[in-house]
């Protein structure tokens, strides 16, 4: 295709002035918690208790959307807020997390050290502002005694433990895994109180508006009889999205006042710049939009009220915007209503605004790839994106890249070329996730639209409901179960995985791999089932009536996205630490059954010992055992074994008891390769009780011995026929200095084009010298806009906890291209 009217000069890394005062601006207020989410969703809920779920909800979100306190600050021109504050976000105290946190931290009877515990692991109340005192007190007095045994944790608690699948155990560390993680003290599965990951229906919204979603629900009420299958519950979703429809309108009108009370008094150029920010309110997102402001004004009032009706941890992504918005763009362009400059400048604006969010939230922006026909899709957006990320960088963003064997070269060559601004991107294949998605159930057409959400997951573009985050296993203790007959760390004797054989029996490395089978078999079947435990609380009690109204089928069908009512209905098994895994089967192989240097139950006895008296035995394993990552064949099928087996069990379970499949992912979300590597004792690999295991798809820190083509080549070969489409993230760092130049952006391209030729398929760089890190870490005030990969995630380097910054320092550097 030809793409008109580009700006193609080098990437200059700043934004425009105006951009540049709102950007500083937001990162230079502290983090805080706004409570008024909570103390709106308290109100209703006791004055609901018996009402029907949706209608409850729906109640809960208006009352929120008619009492927070709205601005329109100095210089933005897209309006919406989502908090009182400039850098909080609302938190969904129905779900439990926050009472369980917040209730944990305040309660002035919880043991110091318990506190310091979560302070240490969490981005606890030691990241915000205070709360005032008067807000503590509501807390503690009216909000919090509320909810103890009305939130979605507590009911997932009482039903897992009528099911038998959650057992207690006492001290700190069980009380953050319940409270944090919500997950079983047993520390090797994961069950977050959420249904994370989700792509709203931003289409909907900008082709009907939220009066034409109230409309399309009026008509499927009038048209609904008693006689009808689940008609009360079809009922109350219709009901609950007329009262959203309309709230939503009701908000978007609050700024319409504002802006022409601020415009009374202001002078121009500001004066003119209020009455269209007044114009577009009044416009949309009631409406569809006509032009680009509107369109994007639209996408960006619908992601607010999206996450002030689910809170900051659902995560929520923006799908695939540069399609959303390039219909606007070429018909502004030609009827000169806006200039390219004055395009980018508004996507600058939206990038730092979607950055506001502190824990998660809706940052996930997918560009590229191809059309529902299979034609190259990339576009003047797409460009301008890349060109917006740099200038802002992408602090809290990822900007999700998809290319395929159609993309233009010089795009992939501005993906690298943007690299040189930020690290907050990411890197598809179309080729290899296309067809994997088909065989997932998504027809050929929804599978090329498909986009990206959270991290790296590819699901449907605003219609589906196969949520990507918050069921997993922690891959790496698993695999230590397979060595202590089911035990992990903190059950001492007690098994509580599968009774796998003492390893002293194990007569080749065949019994070891059948081990880890029988546990990781046991624990999928252990996650899989509790996750349906959960789905079923939400079901009953917690569904979600507004981004159901925008999804499509939910509209259709009189179902909310909690009762299969999408188009998609799937699930995710989430695991990690695949380099840790593969070393320590790697590691077996080699020092028990080839070069005999230990035998197996010696072996375990050390790692239950952490190595003590035993260090040359640790360093052998660490140093001389092959290792994942380094274009070793024989490493790498055990890696490709390991993702074979992992990606296939889960798929044989149904989901929310219809005909969607648990998918399986390799991400490590929110730094969990730290928080695994806390839990798990010494592995077979030479790593240390306590130490990180390795991150999502990569190998182990420090491992990759041969460059960076046969690190690329050992992923492509573990990956590329695994059935892992609920994503993969693989890290690595280069030295800045090898993209400096075009030929080593050429170079880097051609790389890239190498790697997904051998069926790789995601790829996320860190372009940043350890250097920089370091003085980061000393001087962090010099680096406010310094971005980084931290996992699937992007994060400001400063915000992270130390712990996480010396795991990405960790990672090996490659200097040679």
């Amino acid at each position: 295709m030809v793409v008109q009217n580009l700006k193609m000069s080098p990437l200059q890394g700043v934004p425009s002035e105006r951009v540049r005062k709102i950007r500083d601006e937001m990162l230079s207020q502290p983090f805080e918690y706004d409570i008024e989410r909570a103390r709106c969703y308290t109100r209703i809920w006791k004055q609901m208790q018996d009402s029907p779920p949706c209608m409850r909800k729906a109640k809960a979100l208006e009352e929120f959307l008619h009492c927070l306190p709205i601005r329109i600050d100095d210089d933005e021109l897209l309006v919406g807020v989502k908090s009182s504050k400039i850098r909080a976000d609302p938190f969904e105290i129905e779900l439990g997390g926050h009472v369980n946190i917040l209730g944990f931290i305040l309660d002035d009877k919880v043991d110091t050290n318990a506190k310091k515990m979560f302070a240490a692991q969490l981005k606890s109340l030691e990241r915000y502002a205070p709360l005032t005192e008067q807000e503590i007190d509501e807390l503690k007095n009216d909000i919090f005694p509320f909810w103890e045994g009305n939130t979605l944790s507590s009911r997932k608690a009482e039903l897992l433990r009528e099911a038998g699948l959650l057992t207690n155990q006492k001290g700190p560390m069980a009380e953050l895994l319940n409270k944090f993680l919500s997950q079983s003290p047993d520390t090797y599965t994961l069950l977050a109180d959420s249904q994370g990951h989700v792509i709203p229906g931003y289409r909907r919204v900008l082709r009907i508006g939220f009066k034409g979603i109230e409309k399309t629900a009026s008509e499927g009420l009038v048209k609904l009889k008693e006689t009808d299958e689940n008609y009360e519950q079809r009922k109350d979703f219709y009901e609950s999205v007329l009262v959203n429809s309309k709230a939503v309108c009701d908000y978007s009108d609050r700024y319409v006042n504002l802006a022409l009370e601020m415009a009374d008094k202001a002078s121009e150029p500001r004066k003119s710049e209020l009455l269209e920010i007044a114009e577009r309110a009044r416009r949309v997102p009631a409406l569809p939009p006509r032009t680009f402001m509107e369109a994007i004004q639209s996408i960006w009032m619908t992601n607010v009220v999206m996450e002030m009706s689910h809170g900051e941890l659902s995560v929520f992504s923006q799908g695939r915007v540069d399609q959303y918005l390039i219909p606007y763009y070429k018909t502004d362009i030609a009827e000169e209503r806006i200039t390219y400059e004055e395009a980018l400048e508004v996507i600058e604006e939206y990038l730092v605004k979607l950055a506001s969010v502190v824990m998660a939230g809706q940052n996930n922006i997918t560009i590229g790839g191809v059309d529902k026909d299979g034609n190259d899709a990339t576009n003047e957006v797409s460009y301008m994106f890349l060109e917006a990320i740099a200038n802002v960088k992408s602090l809290l963003n990822t900007l999700s890249i998809r290319i395929s064997s159609k993309t233009p070269r010089n795009f992939v060559e501005r993906v690298i070329e943007t690299f040189k601004h930020t690290a907050g991107l990411a890197i598809h294949n179309d080729d290899i996730l296309i067809p994997q998605l088909q065989e997932d159930g998504y027809s050929l057409e929804d599978a090329r639209d498909y986009s990206i959400v959270g991290c790296t997951e590819p699901t449907g573009t605003g219609n589906d409901f196969s949520y990507t985050g918050g069921n997993g296993i922690f891959m790496a203790i698993v695999f230590n179960m397979a060595l202590n007959e089911g035990r992990v760390l903190m059950s001492g004797n007690r098994t509580v995985g599968a009774k796998t054989p003492d390893p002293n029996t194990f007569q080749s490395f065949e019994d070891v791999k059948q081990a880890f089978v029988d546990q990781l078999t046991f624990a999928i079947d252990r996650v899989a089932k509790m996750a349906e435990v959960k789905d079923k609380a939400f079901a009953e009690e917690f569904p979600y009536p507004l981004i159901s109204s925008t999804i499509e089928g939910c509209l259709e069908s009189g179902m909310d996205i909690t009762r299969n009512g999408a188009r998609y209905n799937n699930s995710c098994m989430n695991g990690q630490a695949l380099g840790t895994v593969t070393n320590s089967l790697a590691a077996i192989r080699w020092a028990v059954f080839e070069e005999k240097l230990v035998t197996m139950g010696e072996l375990v006895k050390h790692l239950r010992s952490n190595f003590r008296g035993a260090e040359e035995l640790k360093e052998l394993l660490k140093n001389k055992a092959p290792k994942y990552g380094n274009g070793d064949e024989k490493v790498d099928e055990l890696a490709k074994w390991v993702t074979q087996v992992f990606s296939e069990l889960p798929r044989k379970y149904h989901v929310r008891g219809g005909n969607g499949i648990y998918r399986a992912s390799l991400v490590s979300a929110a730094g969990t390769q730290v928080l695994e590597g806390r839990m798990l004792g010494a592995t077979p690999d030479g790593r240390l009780f306590g130490e990180a295991v390795s991150n999502g798809l990569s190998p182990v820190n420090g491992t990759e011995k041969n460059g960076l083509t046969m690190t690329l080549r050992s992923v492509a070969l573990a990956s590329r026929d695994a059935l892992l489409t609920d994503g993969v993230a693989l890290n690595v760092r280069i030295n800045p200095s090898l993209i400096e130049t075009y030929d080593g952006i050429d170079k880097m391209t051609s790389i890239l084009e190498a790697y997904f030729d051998l069926g790789g398929r995601e790829l996320q760089i860190n372009p940043i010298s350890s250097e920089i890190l370091r003085d980061a870490q000393v001087h962090p005030e010099k680096y406010i806009d310094l971005s980084v990969k931290v996992t699937g995630y992007s994060a400001r380097f400063i915000d992270l906890t130390k712990a996480l910054q010396d795991d990405i320092i960790a990672r090996t550097v490659f200097n040679e291209l």
